[in-house]
Parts: C-alpha cells; sequence; structure tokens
C-alpha cells in the first residue's frame, strides 16, 4: 500500500490504498484482540435481556505485540500518504522496521518518520553509545526484577481478592501499582531503548518521569510518550479537525465550535486509547476517566496554574493513582467498592501489618525517586553517567548486589506483554 501510494499522483487511488492498509490493520487487531471479547459482552447483555444467544467464539491465541505491530505499520502507510516519508522500496527495509527485535513486544511505538531513515543509512557505533546502551538496559533491568516484580507482592493479594476491602490496604496497593507498572513498563522501554543504542539505533524516549508532571495533561505528554503522541497526532488531531469543521455546528460560535470538537475527539481519542491496552471495559473506562481528568484541567487551567508547583505535582499524582486503580481492577464492580473503602473505611486499617507494608514499599522505591528527583533537575535521563568515576561505580555496584540479592527472578511477565 506505501507503494501503491508513491506510485500514483491520483488523490483518489492515495486513498484506496491508505484505507485498504488501515482497515487490514484495524481488522487483523479487532479479530485477534477484540472479536471474543465482544461476542462474550453481547452474550452478557443477551442473558441480561432474557435472550438465549450463542455467539461463535474463535478461542485464538493473541498473537504477541500485534497493538505495537499494527500501530507502526498504520503510522508508516498514513506518514506516505502524508508526505512526511517515502515508501521503503526494499521489502526487507520494511521488515526490519515493522519487527526490529528490541522494541517489537512492547514498543516504543516507532515511527517510519524515524526508524526507517536509520535503517537505510550507514549506522555509526561507537564504545560511547554502547556503554550508554548498557547503563539503560542495566537501569532498566534493576526497575524491573527489583521494583516492580517485588512491589507485585504488595499488589496482587488486595487486588486478587473479593472483599470487603480495608481503605489502608486498597490505597497502599494503589500507590504500590503506579510504581510497579511504571518500573515495568519503563524497565522494558530503556531496555528496548538501551539495545538499540547499543547497536547504532536511536529508539524515542518512552517515559520522561510522569510523576513530576504538574497536570494531567502534562502526565501523558511524559507517560508512555510514543503512544500517547501516536494518539494525539493519528486519532485526536484528524477528529478535532473533522468535527470543528462539521456542518451540523456552523450555527455555533467559533469558540464553541472548537470547545465540542475538542471534547469530542478527546473522548474518542482517550476511551480508544484506553481500550488499546486491552479487551476489557475497564480499559475503556480507564481512557474515559482520564478524558473526564483532562477536560477538567482545562477548565480550571487558569486557577491550577496558580498553585503551589509541589501541591500540583501531588494533586496530578493522586488523580493518576485513581486511575491505575481502574486499570488495575479484576472487575467493575471491584472499582466503586475499592473506592468507597478508601473514603469511607479507612480508619481502622492503620495496624502493623500496613505499616510493614508501606515500609516495603519505601524500601524498593527510595532509589528510584532519589535517580529521578537528580534527573528532574537536571532535565537528564543520563544523569548518572555524567557523575565523577567513583559515585558511578559505586551506584553501579549498589544496582548489582540489590539485584543479585533481593531480585525477583521467577519469570513474572511484563504487564504490557499481556
Amino acid at each position: 500500500c506505501g507503494l501503491g501510494i508513491d506510485n500514483t499522483t491520483s488523490e483518489k487511488r492515495k486513498k484506496t490504498f491508505l484505507r485498504v492498509s488501515i482497515a487490514t490493520n484495524l481488522s487483523l487487531l479487532g479479530v485477534f484482540k477484540y472479536y471474543d471479547f465482544f461476542a462474550e459482552s453481547f452474550q452478557s447483555f443477551s442473558d441480561y435481556m432474557g435472550l438465549s444467544v450463542q455467539p461463535y467464539f474463535l478461542n485464538v491465541a493473541l498473537p504477541v505485540g500485534i497493538s505495537f505491530y499494527t500501530f507502526q505499520t498504520m503510522s508508516y502507510t498514513i506518514d506516505v500518504y502524508r508526505g512526511k516519508i517515502s515508501a521503503a522500496k526494499n521489502f526487507l527495509d520494511f521488515s526490519l522496521y515493522v519487527s526490529f527485535f528490541p522494541q517489537l513486544i512492547a514498543g516504543p511505538i516507532e515511527r517510519g518518520t524515524r526508524l526507517l531513515p536509520q535503517i537505510l543509512k550507514a549506522r555509526t557505533m561507537s564504545l560511547e553509545k554502547f556503554y550508554q546502551g548498557a547503563y539503560l538496559f542495566f537501569w532498566g533491568l534493576f526497575l524491573k526484577v527489583f521494583i516492580a516484580d517485588n512491589l507485585a507482592r504488595l499488589v496482587d493479594p488486595v487486588f486478587h481478592s473479593q472483599g470487603p476491602y480495608e481503605g489502608g490496604s486498597v490505597l497502599l496497593a494503589t500507590y504500590a501499582f503506579s510504581f510497579q507498572i511504571y518500573c515495568d513498563f519503563a524497565g522494558y522501554s530503556f531496555m528496548a531503548i538501551g539495545l538499540a543504542l547499543s547497536m547504532g539505533i536511536n529508539l524515542m524516549e518512552n517515559f520522561r518521569r510522569p510523576y513530576f508532571s504538574q497536570n494531567i495533561s502534562e502526565f501523558w505528554r511524559r507517560w508512555h510518550i510514543s503512544l500517547s503522541s501516536w494518539f494525539r497526532d493519528y486519532v485526536f488531531t484528524p477528529f478535532y479537525i473533522y468535527l470543528s469543521k462539521i456542518k451540523y455546528i456552523k450555527d455555533f460560535s467559533l469558540k464553541i465550535r472548537h470547545l465540542m470538537a475538542f471534547l469530542v475527539a478527546l473522548f474518542i481519542a482517550e476511551f480508544l486509547l484506553g481500550m488499546w491496552h486491552g479487551a476489557d471495559w475497564n480499559y475503556g473506562l480507564f481512557g474515559i476517566y482520564h478524558a473526564l481528568m483532562i477536560g477538567a484541567y482545562y477548565s480550571i487551567k487558569k486557577y491550577w496554574d496558580r498553585l503551589n508547583k509541589f501541591l500540583q505535582i501531588f494533586l496530578t499524582y493522586q488523580i493518576a493513582c485513581v486511575g491505575w486503580l481502574i486499570f488495575r481492577a479484576e472487575s467493575l464492580t471491584q472499582i466503586p467498592e475499592m473506592l468507597q473503602s478508601i473514603l469511607l473505611n479507612f480508619g481502622t486499617t492503620f495496624n502493623v501489618n500496613i505499616t510493614s507494608k508501606g515500609n516495603t514499599l519505601l524500601a524498593f522505591t527510595c532509589i528510584l525517586v532519589l535517580v529521578q528527583v537528580f534527573q528532574h533537575k537536571k532535565n537528564d535521563t543520563m544523569v548518572v553517567l555524567r557523575m565523577h568515576w567513583m559515585p558511578r561505580y559505586a551506584f553501579f555496584a549498589l544496582l548489582t548486589c540489590l539485584i543479585i540479592l533481593f531480585g525477583d527472578f521467577s519469570n513474572k511477565p511484563f504487564i504490557y506483554f499481556q
């Protein structure tokens, strides 16, 4: 389809190739990832309405990484259509772009405009790049096996339980999950970026200290950057432009038209972004929640931005954590039960067990927080490598000892593999 777009001057034929490409990609994603989910949801709804329906279920394994490489191929064709890149002439070059192994399974979701030129030209390799790549891989490994997998022991028992829930336990598990999912996914991203960099390929930064964000909109510019920017460029912006020009709202003022287009495009993009994470309604609710929070932020932006900077960071983190509770919940009914326990059943939970788990959370996250404070202050992810050699190697030795002595090597899969 990319070659077809490149080899014709007919706008109609270009659009046809573009539609075929997008339809094929979305069909593969829809069949493998969402068909059984929607069939099961339809069956449950029919049962609720008193109807007996037996839809056909595929019961096929989900191809690993399909959410990532379908988005890469779609962005490639769209960028060829928009004239941002030329179509790859060699199928092996295109295949390497789609299936480059470090980031194939869980991102970052690379654009053809970034990765293809690096594939097509001679790579420059150096000891410095290898050293930086090794450090990023090592840091990602530490985040995964020392922090994320150990924190799972604080998170899973609470979310696997059936209730009734204690507010303190739920809150602690939610905070622990906020660090678990960050260290699990950012850990993978750092390892992927490090592997690629050691081979002379620069992948895009996927996380930029998201818990230092001062509002929820900024949070999504720092969290899973490759995905959030993908939805911004290929879903939100086209919908926003289309909706702002629709004839049914032309009678409204320009300001109202753009507000309506912004809100509708925001809800569509955030809902789809949520559902991208998995075939379950709590992910859709996760997206809707963030759409509401982003919309609320822009409605009170002039007041929010006057708040103390540290208060903004604190409040944004709390807002994000409510989203993580929705994201991690085992069912839709568990969400209100857990939120209710935090609000109404909190006072009886401060016991020895909670204190012990709180200390465990602090112990496993203190190094991460300390490093990120320095990274945030210098605005430099590689700040450790700029340190004097003595504290730098002492830091490496400390992380190595912590990984060996306390790392969880029980083969816990990456969250985004699932």
